[in-house]
């Protein structure tokens, strides 16, 4: 099929498959593929466990334990039974859970989810809210930035590229872990914490207040391409609520969030000092171990 029809490559990407078919479907396709061409059919394999029901079992209409998608997605009867979660949710409890072995589903885990993915969804609402009046031609130079801000765009470098580096070897978990701590730690219980006082005090017009949008626009820009690959909804629904325009290399306006490319990597967000660096990554473990030893004031 790979080398007949057009569009297609030969030999695959990659093969997807359940964990039953070491000596099946990956095994026989591969001996012909031999046989008959002397190349293997596909670059890399990806074998994936299989979806048990909360308590480990295997899903059976008979006993009454099966989840399906469709109810997940647009809830059941009862809709507070079987809340309508949307696919963003599904994806993101696929992202969640490591499909190299069996995953559990069922109402609380889903509810789990959807909790996190109305953080996330606060996350980035935080960053739109507080960009409404930005405009690109007010962004802050590098060099001119306060170290704290300098420090954020560092940490930001630093957590998509790791994402990237997981999305290439297709360990989506990893991204989810990520992106769950970066989104309340790094961001919410840190950046975001301190930024208000710059946003919400210094001033519309204030150099303070346009340093922190510098870096917020920045964020936005990023996680809407780490996270679109998972949650596309979510994605384009950040992109059709961007108060500012986004212009691509060629000059375009970029119209949807998957007309973005991966970011390329910022050597100049890189450069910061490893003692600021180790300074302000000790102030926000303090932060957390605060939060954890006393609570929020």
């Amino acid at each position: 099929v790979s080398a007949k029809r057009d569009g297609l490559n030969f030999p695959a990407d990659v093969y997807l498959e359940g964990s039953d078919q070491h000596r099946g479907w990956f095994q026989s396709s591969l001996l012909t593929s031999i046989a008959t061409t002397g190349k293997a059919p596909y670059s890399s394999v990806i074998t994936h466990g299989f979806v048990l029901d909360k308590d480990g079992l295997k899903m059976s209409k008979s006993v009454g334990n099966v989840v399906d998608p469709e109810k997940v997605i647009l809830g059941g009867k009862d809709s507070k039974k079987e809340p309508p979660y949307g696919a963003d949710v599904l994806r993101l409890w696929v992202s969640s859970v490591d499909y190299t072995g069996d995953v559990l589903i069922g109402s609380e885990i889903l509810r789990q989810m959807s909790d996190m993915y109305r953080k996330l969804r606060g996350t980035m609402r935080f960053l739109l809210a507080n960009l409404h009046d930005w405009n690109p031609e007010n962004s802050v130079p590098y060099s001119d930035l306060p170290k704290i801000d300098q420090y954020a765009l560092f940490q930001l470098e630093n957590v998509v590229a790791s994402m990237k580096d997981s999305y290439d070897n297709y360990q989506f978990y990893k991204i989810y872990q990520t992106l769950q701590r970066f989104a309340i730690v790094g961001l919410s219980n840190f950046y975001f914490d301190v930024a208000k006082d710059r946003l919400y005090v210094g001033g519309r017009v204030s150099y303070t207040r346009k340093s922190c949008q510098t870096v917020l626009a920045a964020h936005l820009l990023y996680l809407v391409r780490a996270i679109a690959p998972i949650m596309p909804h979510l994605a384009e629904d950040i992109w059709q609520n961007l108060p500012f325009e986004h212009t691509l290399e060629d000059g375009s306006v970029a119209k949807f969030a998957f007309d973005l490319k991966w970011p390329d990597k910022n050597e100049e967000w890189c450069s910061v000092q490893k003692d600021d660096v180790d300074f302000l990554s000790v102030i926000l473990e303090v932060e957390i171990r605060g939060e954890q030893d006393f609570g929020e004031c």
